[in-house]
């Protein structure tokens, strides 16, 4: 007795689904006929192409037609083939979707087991460098729409967190480089949806290899989508490195014009550095460090510090102590916990994990990009983790931009919008 033999069965359904495309091909180039011809267009001839598909590569003919200089090929527009194009658009977001969690090379195997189909790396690498071209029309879409303002947000709290991502890059001489990917996260709290689960309620991520440009955009956004008043409180959060101290914050608030602001000292950030300054000396220093944070008393800070430094012996160990209390001492303030200062911790501090789809992809493997492929991939990321990356390829605001573009910048345009040059450190440098 035979087994059933599913390969089979899915080939031969392959050859079916072909078939049928092919007739629906033969049917549009028949409907399209007629008004092809009271349009003034006259057939010419019939030539064939092969596409690849989600649903498996396909060579099909279709009429070619023209009027004077100009000839068509409507059913590469009803495709929506582009020229010299080998991959279907549904089949190139499907691989710029593999890539904001796969490698390149991990795509192509994963196409061909799932969809029987071969790909090359190549082919991945251009999928990426569509959506980049995508962003940027799109971004020049939104200025198109300037005078159009989207319903605005209205919260008495809005939270703000800000942190860089350090991934590998290379430049054009194939020099290798640090670079600072600048990372901003807005949310309005923290909503509970089960046990122990809770969601970030309106967020929204910024990424950007200029920092100075992520700003731009954060400051944007929150005009453009929350409706500030004198109850407002701007909540922010970080770990008060450069790019991302209370200074930074405090431009913002001023700008938006916000009244109320609570700064933190990433608490997770601030742990961690005593935890690892502290290590060499008795634990019991460690507590009274932890105590003296968790019920802000700068008094009992100093003494531990002091303690430390009866204990220091050498001067690279004072002179750090003194480095590290300077800076501790200095940002005191914004150590004060949240239940002090009469707010919930929930939704304070959240950044760290919003970090992991990124490093996971970008920095934990060993990878090298460029600059601008950076910069894409890291949107892609925060894109297809909320669902949003087919609208950034198929969405109707493409069709919109086709009109849009031909009619001339809006006002957005008399903005100053120069490129912003990326974060660049030399590598063996901090």
């Amino acid at each position: 007795m035979f087994r059933f033999d599913e390969k089979e069965f899915v080939a031969e359904l392959d050859r079916k689904r072909e078939q049928q495309f092919l007739k629906r091909v033969r049917d549009y180039d028949e409907q399209i006929a007629p008004s092809m011809r009271l349009r003034g267009y006259k057939r010419i001839d019939s030539t064939e192409r092969t596409v690849v598909f989600t649903f498996g590569e396909v060579t099909f003919s279709r009429n070619r037609w023209r009027k004077g200089k100009k000839s068509c090929y409507p059913v590469d527009e009803w495709l929506g083939l582009e020229k010299y194009i080998r991959y279907s658009p549904e089949l190139i977001f499907h691989m710029a979707k593999h890539a904001s969690v796969l490698s390149y090379r991990e795509v192509c195997r994963t196409v061909k087991m799932a969809y029987r189909l071969e790909i090359t790396k190549d082919a991945v690498l251009k999928s990426v460098k569509m959506a980049g071209r995508l962003f940027s029309e799109r971004e020049r879409y939104r200025l198109f729409r300037g005078d159009e303002q989207p319903k605005k947000i209205q919260a008495d709290k809005i939270y703000l967190e800000g942190d860089g991502v350090l991934i590998k890059t290379t430049s054009s001489n194939d020099e290798r480089h640090n670079t600072d990917l600048a990372h901003f996260l807005i949310h309005t709290g923290a909503k509970k949806v089960g046990n122990n689960r809770y969601v970030l309620e309106n967020k929204h991520e910024i990424i950007h290899t200029s920092h100075e440009q992520a700003k731009e955009e954060l400051i944007d956004y929150l005009c453009n989508h929350f409706e500030i008043t004198d109850r407002t409180l701007l909540i922010t959060n970080s770990d008060n490195g450069k790019g991302y101290s209370r200074r930074i914050f405090q431009e913002i608030k001023k700008v938006l014009r916000i009244k109320r602001h609570e700064h933190f000292w990433d608490a997770y950030h601030v742990n961690e550095e005593l935890k690892r300054f502290l290590k060499p000396y008795p634990s019991t220093l460690l507590d009274l460090a932890f105590k003296a944070i968790k019920n802000h008393q700068k008094s009992l800070l100093q003494t531990v510090l002091d303690t430390v430094e009866s204990l220091t012996e050498s001067q690279e160990a004072l002179d750090n102590l003194n480095n590290f209390r300077k800076k501790l001492l200095r940002n005191f303030c914004d150590t004060r916990p949240p239940k002090l200062r009469g707010l919930s911790s929930r939704g304070i501090g959240v950044m760290e994990s919003q970090h992991r789809k990124v490093t996971y992809r970008m920095k934990h493997r060993g990878m090298y990009w460029s600059i601008e492929g950076a910069c894409t991939m890291a949107r892609m990321i925060l894109l297809e983790r909320i669902d949003q990356l087919y609208n950034l390829f198929f969405g109707s605001w493409r069709q919109e931009y086709e009109e849009f573009r031909d009619t001339g910048p809006g006002a957005g345009f008399r903005i100053n919008h120069r490129p912003h040059k990326a974060v660049i450190r030399k590598r063996g440098h901090k």
